[in-house]
């Protein structure tokens, strides 16, 4: 019995699936599945149920979870423990992001610290932002670079603001909206206006969005909820058609005259659609972007990558 095995069988356990899991354990899923096989064998128990749908744990896996949860952890410990002594050269982070880090220039700031720390080895898990919250506060992961929710984290993790994003609002082309925001920046150049006064014209307010079709966030993302204060702050409750956790599935519903949604501007920089005008909000809707931590936290590790992405977030 390894420590790798140990490591597939946690993980399995945490995504109910041999094929996220072998994703997350950058392992093929045969050599997962046949590891696992293996350790069951030789163990005498099934670890597993296997079903179409998945894998869920027997009694004895649910024991053998648990501990060996805690051996991993105390191994990672060490490891964290003689980095130090080593001078932050080795050693392992498993990190959690979010999608969309483009305004924090997020893959140039990794590969810098790879760069910087080329024997340190990394370890990457997506998800939402409260979901890599829990993920933080489990102790399955060691840094999560995510939105700040409007109500904060919870209070056993810390908070690096490194970088923030204006929310704009996306609308087909033939949009009333879209045209007379055509007609006032035409109206403005023909007054000889500047470039950044014509950007002003060209934006609308939330309250002249109360009659709109809207194209969600997924509820349990921050985004989600952001938009939605912002709507309510401007005294109604928006309506809404649809709901999607992919920007570009939203925007192509936007493209097709679904509705209208507000994004991250980074996100109109990442998808160029023919038939989508970006307008400017005039409302402040502000994505923060940073790195999250246990405070309880001692790994040497975590606390050099937090003092790295604080001075990579000064420089861009």
């Amino acid at each position: 019995m390894d420590l790798t095995v140990m490591n597939y069988v946690v993980n399995v356990a945490d995504c109910g699936n041999f094929s996220q899991a072998a994703e997350v354990c950058h392992v093929g899923q045969p050599a997962l599945s046949q590891q696992i096989a293996r350790l069951e064998k030789e163990l005498g128990v099934r670890l597993f149920h296997r079903n179409p749908r998945g894998a869920v744990l027997t009694e004895a896996g649910s024991e053998f979870v648990r501990r060996a949860r805690e051996i991993l952890s105390y191994s990672k410990g060490l490891e964290e423990a003689m980095s130090s002594y080593a001078g932050l050269h080795r050693g392992t982070l498993t990190l959690g992001l979010i999608t969309s880090l483009q305004c924090i220039e997020f893959g140039s700031m990794l590969s810098a610290f790879v760069h910087a720390y080329p024997d340190i080895s990394f370890s990457i898990r997506q998800f939402g932002t409260y979901q890599l919250s829990d993920l933080l506060t489990e102790r399955k992961i060691d840094l999560a670079f995510l939105n700040l929710p409007p109500k904060g984290l919870p209070p056993q993790l810390a908070f690096e603001p490194l970088g923030r994003d204006r929310y704009a609002l996306a609308v087909p082309y033939d949009h009333p909206l879209a045209a007379r925001a055509e007609r006032e920046a035409a109206a403005a150049m023909d007054a000889d206006e500047e470039a950044g006064s014509v950007r002003d014209i060209a934006s609308v307010s939330m309250r002249e969005l109360k009659d709109e079709r809207f194209i969600f966030h997924q509820p349990w993302q921050v985004a989600s909820e952001l938009v939605l204060e912002a709507c309510r702050d401007a005294g109604f409750e928006p309506n809404i058609v649809c709901r999607s956790g992919e920007p570009t599935n939203s925007m192509y519903m936007v493209q097709g005259g679904m509705g209208i949604a507000l994004f991250p501007e980074e996100e109109f920089h990442d998808r160029q659609l023919d038939g989508i005008r970006q307008l400017r909000i005039r409302e402040d809707i502000i994505k923060e972007v940073g790195v999250a931590w246990r405070k309880d936290s001692e790994s040497p590790l975590v606390a050099e990558a937090v003092r790295f992405a604080k001075e990579w977030s000064r420089l861009v």
